[in-house]
């Protein structure tokens, strides 16, 4: 029996789970306010100077160990996925802290960037677990925090290409996945999406079983058991079906709204051992499916697309199924815009210990999972999760008040949605944030439901302070 949602598991509960209780107590103070004020500036997550000092000396205190905050983060998942189809979404992002170089400590759990050898930054690879049905944001089933060693030697020194999986940066990927797989031991199926970097035989080999899965973008052409080449066999293959998509604008990729026609061709194949990989006991082939979209269009850049999916397909249904599960990749870049920038800021943080950062990154990954259910659940017709297994009793409250003094006196400005789902809250909390109401604007975006739950909080705050005053 599937236990459904509840604002409860999305709120971290250190009991029991740090080394005394005071720190317990600090650091749900600390979850709290990273709720309600989503930033890295502890000055400003802090209510006084003292309780600036206390948060401080609990991200700093080396009794606290990431892991503790690990466990708590996959535990609480853990509870939501039984007898569930779960999408984990993983990759990873660098947190480069360059910009504060002169104020970092040495040794502190920083190290190399992709862009250079300064060690100043670290990483992060989590999973975002869904659900399958409606890409409901269930947590995290692990998070991987790690940095590269600034006197490591580079891949020429280390003879890269002859190194165990187990060795390279890169078993990061069958690493987390395995440890999800342990998170998630009472799911129904499992199934991780990656993008190309992701795509690595010996995870084909190790991750896999009865109920685990992957879906990974093609990186390159395969060698197959029958003597041709991956790509070539699969864009041979006779078109399956074909659909449309609404191509959003993309100013980055000088892309622009469109409609988008695409080509459907999927095979089943045994790929061969790499000649790099043979001799290392992993089998000689590996069966999966390869799927190829191919946009029929003139447009600049054109979509081409090759999935690998561990899953069966026998129809044009079951391989378009497996094409929007990849689509929701999407949200795993939606958490990592969210922890930088105009979200929460990570990189702009004034902490002196990357391992300070790396704790703070972790607590900050369960505060924005409320702003990716807000903005899923815009996305749905049916208005995503209930309200009430996202906000509490108290904020829907607050929402009701806000709801009346922000509506406008047309229907278009007017909140027209459910007061029982998420999406009529997000409605509010989006006006909130800046967001206009006008559908014609477009659906609002995860920085300004960010802002928005920030003035949310800051007005729960404010009613607080005006009960506690009236009673003295």
């Amino acid at each position: 029996m599937q236990q459904e949602p509840n604002p409860k598991y999305f709120i971290p509960d250190y009991s029991g789970r740090l080394p005394d209780h005071r720190l317990e107590v600090r650091a749900k103070k600390l979850v709290t306010q990273l709720s309600l004020t989503p930033c890295s500036s502890i000055r400003k997550l802090s209510d006084s100077p003292a309780e600036h000092k206390a948060n401080l000396r609990f991200l700093n205190n080396d009794r606290i160990e990431e892991g503790m905050l690990i466990n708590e983060v996959s535990d609480r998942v853990s509870q939501l996925v039984t007898g569930r189809h779960v999408l984990v979404l993983t990759d990873t992002c660098e947190i480069n802290m360059s910009n504060h170089k002169g104020r970092l400590k040495p040794n502190s759990g920083l190290g190399r960037s992709d862009k250079s050898d300064t060690a100043h930054c670290f990483k992060i690879h989590p999973g975002l677990v869904m659900d399958s049905l409606n890409l409901t944001p269930l947590g995290f089933s692990w998070i991987k925090v790690f940095h590269r060693d600034e006197e490591m030697p580079d891949r020429h020194e280390r003879n890269y290409k002859k190194q165990a999986i187990q060795e390279k940066e890169s078993y990061k990927w069958i690493e987390v996945a395995q440890r999800s797989k342990e998170v998630l031991a009472k799911a129904e199926t499992v199934t991780f999406i990656e993008d190309r970097e992701g795509d690595i035989y010996e995870q084909f080999a190790l991750v896999p079983d009865g109920k685990s899965h992957l879906i990974i973008r093609s990186k390159t052409t395969r060698k197959l058991t029958s003597g041709s080449s991956l790509y070539p066999e699969v864009d041979s293959a006779p078109v399956a079906g074909i659909y449309k998509i609404e191509v959003p604008t993309d100013n980055r990729k000088t892309q622009y709204k469109r409609e988008a026609v695409l080509e459907l061709r999927f095979i089943s194949c045994e790929i061969k051992c790499p000649d790099k990989v043979r001799g290392k006991g992993y089998p000689p082939s590996i069966m999966v499916r390869c799927i190829s979209i191919k946009e029929i269009s003139d447009a600049p850049n054109p979509i081409s697309w090759k999935l690998l999916t561990t899953h069966c397909i026998e129809n044009f249904e079951e391989a378009l199924q497996i094409v929007h599960w990849y689509s929701a990749r999407w949200y795993i870049e939606q958490v990592f815009r969210l922890l930088k920038r105009q979200g929460f800021g990570i990189e702009e943080s004034e902490l002196e210990s990357g391992w300070a950062l790396r704790k703070l990154v972790i607590m900050q990954m369960s505060a924005l999972l409320k702003i990716l259910q807000m903005n899923i659940a815009y996305s749905q017709p049916e208005g995503g999760q209930p309200i009430d297994e996202v906000f509490d009793q108290e904020q829907v409250e607050v929402l009701h008040k806000l709801n009346r003094k922000l509506q406008g006196k047309t229907s278009k400005l007017r909140n027209n949605f459910d007061p029982q789902t998420t999406k009529w809250a997000t409605w509010i909390i989006a006006r909130l944030g800046g967001w206009k109401g006008y559908e014609s604007q477009g659906p609002p975006g995860v920085i300004i439901l960010k802002l928005g739950l920030e003035r949310l909080g800051y007005i729960i705050e404010g009613i607080k302070l005006e009960k506690d005053v009236g009673t003295q």
